[in-house]
This record gives C-alpha cells, structure tokens and sequence, in this order.
C-alpha cells in the first residue's frame, strides 16, 4: 500500500480567495510534501507577477481534485499551504504544527525547513 498525503492550498489576495485539494502519494511525512510536493508550488507563487497565473497554470495542469474527493481520503498525513498575497506570507502546516515561511524562499530554505520536519 503507498503512503499517502492530502495538501490543502489556501490562496488569499485582494483579487481572489480559495481553496484548491490535492491527493497524492508515496509521502507520509509533512517534511516530504513540503519538500517534494509545496517547495513547487511555493516557488511558482513566488515567481508569478499575479496570483491568477498560478492559479491558472495550477488549474490547467489538472493536478487538484474535488472537495469530496479530498474529504474521502483517509491520508497518512494531512498538510496545508496558506499564501496571504497582499502580505507576501506564506504558512506552511502539518496537522496543527503551523510553520511560517519567510515571502521570498529558496528551494534550499524550504528544503532545510522540510528536512527539520522529518526528524
């Protein structure tokens, strides 16, 4: 059996707000999905002008699935990213362990947060 993970994307801004449900495996620790799966969608927010070619690029990639289809799964562990656009903050969570993440990461940083996660 592959271990599993849900990642919840909340996006805040002036322009939008939202929640976008992603399912996936092969991870089972809230480092590995900030390491493997959110570093990718942390640096894509970071480097896109507008929130809407993100969401866009994300959307058209069909990556994310349906709330009900998220609410069903029964992950291994459950993470979430929550990006306030007008303040350029990112927060990163693994069950109720909140992580702020500073507004303009590098891979390495959010790896090295990833890899404080595991141990």
């Amino acid at each position: 059996m592959n271990d599993t993970y849900t990642l919840t994307i909340v996006i805040e801004s002036y322009e939008f707000g939202g929640e976008f449900y992603f399912l996936g495996d092969e991870y089972d620790t809230g480092g590995e999905v900030l390491k493997h799966v959110a570093t990718d969608h942390i640096l894509a927010m970071k480097q896109r002008p507008h929130v809407a070619e993100y969401l866009l690029e994300t959307l058209q990639n069909g990556k994310n699935v349906s709330k009900s289809e998220y609410e069903q799964a029964d992950p291994d562990v459950s993470c979430g990213l929550h990006f306030a656009v007008h303040k350029q903050q990112f927060r990163y969570w693994v069950g109720d362990n909140p992580i702020n993440i500073d507004s303009q990461p590098t891979k390495n940083e959010l790896h090295s947060i990833a890899e404080d996660l595991t141990m």
